[in-house]
């Protein structure tokens, strides 16, 4: 983390940027956000459980609902965060990448035995996996000031 509140020491500026690393490792402790996707010139927030797999995000969802059509081949962006409204802090990371319908035996086998069981219903076996092209994140952190 940077020296004093997210800035330089005597700094009022109290925004941190995240290293990517940071990002990734609240990623994966996290577990749940929103996908934002692009889709018939609207755009959707859907909220997801998710986990990391090496360089991406796996989601699991309803084959032939909204994120299955408006998924294919584009990029989308994950978003999480965490608010403390008592102390006016709290941090957001987000991830923007293509993202992938994934249907090889091999990879669908692999990605079944990963810790994610979708809390929206077990009819959600379309697996869906965003490339962490872009990871980005903040944190504010509380004035004392």
């Amino acid at each position: 983390m940077a020296e004093g509140a997210g800035g330089a020491p005597g700094s009022h500026d109290h925004m941190e940027h995240l290293e990517r690393d940071e990002c990734v490792r609240r990623l994966a402790a996290h577990g749940v956000g929103r996908i934002g996707v692009a889709h018939g010139g609207r755009v959707g927030i859907f909220p997801v459980n998710y986990v990391v797999d090496g360089d991406s995000v796996v989601v699991r969802v309803r084959p032939a609902g909204e994120l299955d059509a408006a998924t294919r081949g584009t990029p989308v962006a994950i978003e999480i965060d965490h608010a403390d409204t008592m102390y006016h802090e709290g941090w957001s990371v987000l991830v923007q990448g293509h993202c992938t319908h994934v249907t090889e035996p091999d990879e669908l086998h692999e990605l079944s035995q990963l810790p994610l069981v979708p809390w929206g219903g077990s009819d959600r076996d379309l697996y869906l996996r965003v490339a962490m092209e872009s990871v980005s994140g903040r944190h504010i952190h509380h004035r004392k000031d």
